[in-house]
């Protein structure tokens, strides 16, 4: 397993497990433009030669956002998730944000297991959901 850097051979296989992942996913086009903007850290999770997982976060200053995260739904309970994580904490500057739907209970246990804690609610972020807007204080070692 490798978590490599986004590069654009992998974006049909992105595309499928976004599709499946969320009710409204990105398109091809939002994330070529994520790959092209500087402040962005595009990285793809590689098992068995196969594209498992990705995650996008956009850094500014002393903050990061998780802009969109999954792992493939025929990978889960495998801990790639946290694989995911981890990297992002190694790639992240200072405070990590996330906004996740209120019913992802998945993604929920996943964050608290990496001490994210809630701070607030977007009402309806995701039309007829809230949203929970979560943050992680990186340690300072």
């Amino acid at each position: 397993m490798e978590i490599v850097n986004f590069e654009e051979k992998f974006l049909d296989d992105i595309i499928k497990i976004e599709e499946k992942s969320f009710i409204n996913p990105w398109t091809k086009d939002m994330f070529l433009s994520s790959a092209k903007n500087s402040a962005v850290k595009f990285r793809i999770l590689i098992k068995n030669k196969t594209v498992v997982g990705y995650y996008v976060i956009s850094s500014v200053a002393d903050e990061t956002e998780i802009l969109d995260i999954a792992v493939n739904p025929d990978f889960r309970k495998q801990s790639l998730g946290k694989s995911l994580l981890e990297d992002i904490k190694k790639e992240a500057a200072g405070k990590i944000f996330l906004e996740v739907r209120k019913s992802n209970v998945a993604a929920l246990n996943l964050y608290k297991l990496f001490n994210f804690e809630e701070i607030a609610i977007r009402k309806r972020y995701y039309k007829n959901e809230d949203a929970l807007i979560l943050r992680l204080v990186k340690e300072i070692i």
